[in-house]
């Protein structure tokens, strides 16, 4: 595929900050509809990654009430530069076993990357059209 991230990228991604408490993030997640949110700094800076497989592990072990975004978050922050081409951003994708990515313009969080924008962009520029019906 050619391109830059930022044509993969949508660009309202619902984000949480570090001392959010698990249960304000779970709601982040359920109402956004989302499988993760970046964890970012009061200048928009992603300073990680939190995912409900780290939200359901933490209520599993009973730490609802203790745990905040910075404590679940994975860490460091695996992040493309709008301008990243789409073929690295398929390597972060296949090499760093991520299914979310955060997507930065001058350091700050503009976008993510989900596998459903991967195949939407796929489908819609670079398979040939179906054949029309005669």
């Amino acid at each position: 595929m050619k391109g830059h991230a930022r044509n993969l990228m949508t660009d309202r991604v619902q984000s949480v900050t570090p001392d959010m408490p698990l249960s304000e993030v779970a709601r982040v997640l359920v109402a956004a509809r989302h499988g993760g949110a970046p964890v970012v700094d009061a200048e928009q800076r992603v300073m990680g990654f939190v995912n409900e497989l780290h939200v359901l592990d933490a209520l599993l072990h009973g730490d609802v009430e203790e745990k905040t975004a910075r404590e679940l978050m994975s860490d460091p922050a695996i992040v493309a530069d709008e301008f990243m081409s789409t073929d690295e951003v398929m390597g972060l994708f296949r090499d760093g076993g991520i299914h979310h990515l955060p997507v930065v313009r001058g350091g700050k969080l503009v976008g993510i990357i989900t596998p459903h924008d991967v195949l939407e962009h796929f489908v819609t520029h670079v398979l040939p059209e179906p054949p029309k019906n005669a």
